[in-house]
């Protein structure tokens, strides 16, 4: 999950895939993850309290890959060199008493943090998902809706971090349909190795694939239409009678905004016009002629869907209640659309007239069928490079550079230092600092209803997942100073072998304390760093942004939590980094 520690990043030979290989791709794999690998994963999954993974990370790392964004080898300290900091603890833990009366123990703070209401509401989460019920979600393994075990028919192998779109559809599809079945998370190629067992049965190792009654069956499209007529005494039906003709159209505009999308986003920004048949009707020549071809889309589809609200006043394309296939061929394009276009080119999707389109996408975001498998922007940011090949950033727009400096995702895809944001190699975006922005509906990445939470809420599910397996984590946080790990994936984030420092493990497994009482009590911790030498700060600054950019939703929480960690880790490296350009910002933000 979070913590997926693979994350170097290197313009491997996945960076700029030929405009044909990306887009095959993207239907081939899934996003980002990086952390599982049997029993070495870096993901910020938490394993059920009380097991001893050997992952580092909030969940057993062999079942959460993490998010990945950059960070820099050239910080890495190696193994020979660990005891150089062994008189670090003296400093930092004299310093961190001395500010405040100590810092609880981990017994304490796992306590308090089950005993707060939100803790209580998820420890009944997680006892009702262990019995195949309660609400969808990421962790889930046994789905029954009130049916008997012994009956389930389907498995569903998906990605483990939650990443792929293709698997996405599918997924809803089985929520929205309450048809029983399994879960079994397979790795994404971009982030770990596949297990022999699934490549035993699925040779081309393609996900999603589905397990019906014995048989294999693999291709979204052809698994969710298998679906909907095997079990069409299930509602709803994905594919209303008397709708043939009008799916097909919509399926053809959906791929003609896919490929405008991959156009406009995996091509460079120079000259150049349009290929194919896009080209053809669309026109327009280099990334303003993309953009403008990839929004004509976008009203095309508003159109379609605005026939619909006024035929029956259905937010729906089909005119139904609840969403059909066609409904989520587009919605898991359209969400990674939002979030990259967004990042990579400062132009929002949402609030830009057209009503029909924020109405489907408000439709979807009531749903929780929906809603469990929803990323964020930097999550998808993350994830999506490795599945479809290089984004390219428009550097000269001020507000794809305030969306990227803002989401987090940093200097991800400035190819040099002098145009990433602050001139900075590793992450820290402005959604990063406390208090978190993301409450402010103008913002590039607002917190909307129904996702919208109290604070303190936000706060206590961050800290209920960090303390479920705070061993693992603060093992994952340690590979932030340690060795890279063989072989490695394309993933920037993702590393599934790196190897953890464990001589920084008493200074990390303090900071991460702190930053669990801060999460549970609503004050910032505060120490002076100044005592610790400037080599010492900055790898357990390392450590701590190991984890911080690893954070992934919904794989570890959703994202109100994620926000809440995020700013709270990155509080600590603002301490530790109180000489750099990083700290004086978050500073200025916190007052």
């Amino acid at each position: 999950r979070v913590l997926d520690r693979r994350c170097v990043r290197r313009p491997s030979r996945y960076s700029r895939w030929p405009q044909a290989l990306f887009v095959a791709a993207a239907g081939a794999s899934c996003l980002l993850a990086s952390i599982n690998t049997a029993a070495s994963h870096e993901v910020m999954r938490l394993p059920a309290r009380g097991t001893t993974s050997a992952v580092a990370a909030l969940r057993p790392a062999v079942q959460r890959p993490v998010l990945a964004l950059h960070l820099g080898a050239s910080g890495r300290r190696s193994r020979s060199n660990e005891q150089e900091g062994s008189w670090a603890p003296n400093a930092l833990h004299t310093s961190a008493a001395a500010s405040g009366g100590g810092v609880p123990e981990w017994n304490a703070l796992v306590s308090e943090a089950e005993k707060t209401p939100t803790g209580e509401k998820l420890t009944q989460a997680y006892a009702e998902r262990a019995k195949g019920g309660g609400s969808p979600h990421t962790d889930s393994t046994l789905r029954l809706f009130g049916a008997s075990e012994k009956d389930v028919r389907v498995t569903l192998y998906r990605d483990r971090a939650g990443w792929c779109p293709y698997c996405q559809k599918v997924w809803i599809m089985l929520e929205e349909k309450k048809i029983p079945y399994r879960v079994s998370h397979i790795n994404m190629r971009s982030y770990g190795p596949k297990p022999d067992s699934f490549l035993a049965k699925v040779p081309n190792g393609l996900l999603p694939a589905v397990e019906l009654d014995g048989k294999l069956y693999t291709d979204s499209i052809a698994i969710m239409r298998l679906l909907d007529e095997t079990f069409s005494d299930y509602e709803p039906a994905m594919i209303p009678a008397g709708q043939t003709q009008r799916i097909d159209a919509l399926y053809r505009l959906e791929r003609a905004l896919f490929g405008a999308w991959c156009e406009l986003m995996f091509r460079p920004g120079g000259g150049g016009a349009f290929s194919g048949p896009i080209g053809m009707l669309l026109g327009g020549g280099g990334s303003d002629g993309r953009l403008q071809a990839y929004e004509t889309l976008l009203d095309r589809v508003d159109q379609e869907l605005g026939k619909s609200w006024a035929a029956s006043q259905s937010p729906f394309f089909l005119g139904t209640e609840t969403p059909t296939l066609i409904d989520l061929q587009f919605i898991s394009h359209i969400e990674r659309m939002e979030a990259s276009v967004t990042y990579w080119k400062g132009v929002k999707m949402r609030g830009q007239g057209r009503e029909n389109l924020d109405r489907w996408l408000e439709a979807f975001d009531a749903r929780e069928s929906y809603r469990a498998t929803k990323s964020d922007f930097y999550t998808h940011v993350m994830d999506i490079p490795p599945q479809y090949g290089y984004a390219y950033a428009d550097e000269s727009n001020p507000r794809a550079r305030d969306a990227v400096d803002f989401i987090g995702g940093g200097s991800y895809n400035y190819p040099k230092d002098s145009e990433r944001p602050n001139n900075r190699g590793d992450m820290n975006g402005v959604s990063w600092t406390l208090p978190i922005p993301n409450y402010d509906q103008d913002s590039w990445e607002p917190i909307r209803p129904p996702y919208h939470v109290p604070e303190e809420e936000a706060r206590h599910e961050a800290v209920y997942e960090l303390t479920r397996n705070y061993e693992d984590v603060v093992k994952f946080a340690c590979r932030g100073t340690g060795d890279e790990g063989r072989p490695q994936y394309s993933a920037p984030l993702a590393d599934p072998f790196a190897l953890a420092n464990p001589a920084d493990k008493d200074d990390v497994d303090l900071l991460f304390r702190m930053a669990a009482t801060s999460l549970l009590r609503g004050s910032l911790p505060q120490f002076d760093a100044s005592d610790i030498p400037r080599e010492r700060r900055e790898a357990l600054a390392r450590c701590i942004r190991y984890v911080r950019d690893r954070v992934g939703v919904p794989r570890d929480m959703s994202f109100p939590a994620a926000q809440h960690l995020r700013g709270h880790l990155n509080h600590l490296v603002t301490i530790l980094s109180s000489t750099t350009q990083e700290s004086t910002r978050t500073r200025e933000a916190l007052g």
